[in-house]
């Protein structure tokens, strides 16, 4: 540039052999060396995927990094194996441990006068006044709080239809067992929507078909076997 001193710095970020954008600042990279600290076996350094989120739930993230790994390092076969043992194993877990977090805004605001809710009512609102409703109606109110205006909560697709007309069932902490609740609940939706779509975003951009809400789907060789 003909300057009389170099004052452009540049220092070196990752090594990585494989990479895979989903959209500006939406990555992953498969690295050996990030910032100069060299890796025996390949790190994954993602950003602005669904794993890394906390909105999605927690053991849902931890397997949605073991499946970039074998993203990276395997194949479709691997991958859609990997998703019907994993979903095996969560049509198992609690309702606690696959329920959505979220923060509940506007539970007196879209409360229905002549029905449960008001017309536009979010899901996880829904979810809400519901228990709410159900906590009064049962007469349960010394052992589960009510949940309050911005409190933490948890919700869970519900099957449809369903005799509260709700999309989602939510809760403040434990799930009130009580109710007879738990058979509405929709794992497979529940499953579809915080492990295999957050995939499907990914494996899209590469052509890999994989595990659709309802069962596996075959890759494209089994097409030909």
């Amino acid at each position: 540039m003909n300057a009389y001193d170099q004052k452009m710095v540049m220092k070196r970020e990752v090594i990585a052999d494989k990479g895979i954008w989903t959209a500006k600042k939406r990555y992953i990279l498969n690295c050996h060396d990030i910032e100069g600290v060299r890796y025996k076996t390949p790190k994954l350094k993602m950003m602005g995927i669904e794993a890394v989120k906390s909105s999605t739930p927690a053991p849902c993230r931890d397997k949605i990094k073991e499946a970039m790994n074998i993203i990276m390092n395997g194949d479709e076969k691997m991958l859609n194996t990997f998703i019907q043992e994993f979903r095996e194993e969560f049509m198992k877990l609690p309702p606690e441990d696959i329920a959505f977090p979220r923060s509940c805004n506007g539970v007196n605001k879209f409360k229905g006068e002549s029905s449960l809710f008001a017309k536009g009512t979010p899901a996880h609102v829904k979810g809400a006044i519901l228990y709410n409703y159900l906590i009064d109606k049962n007469k349960l109110e010394g052992k589960y709080v009510k949940i309050q205006e911005g409190d933490k909560i948890k919700f869970l697709n519900m099957k449809q239809p369903n005799i509260y007309t709700a999309s989602a069932f939510s809760f403040p902490a434990k799930f009130p067992k009580e109710l007879d609740i738990l058979g509405n609940i929709d794992y497979d939706e529940q499953f579809d929507k915080s492990f295999v779509k957050p995939l499907k975003f990914i494996t899209e951009k590469m052509n890999w078909l994989i595990d659709d809400s309802y069962g596996a789907q075959g890759t494209l060789e089994d097409f030909f076997t």
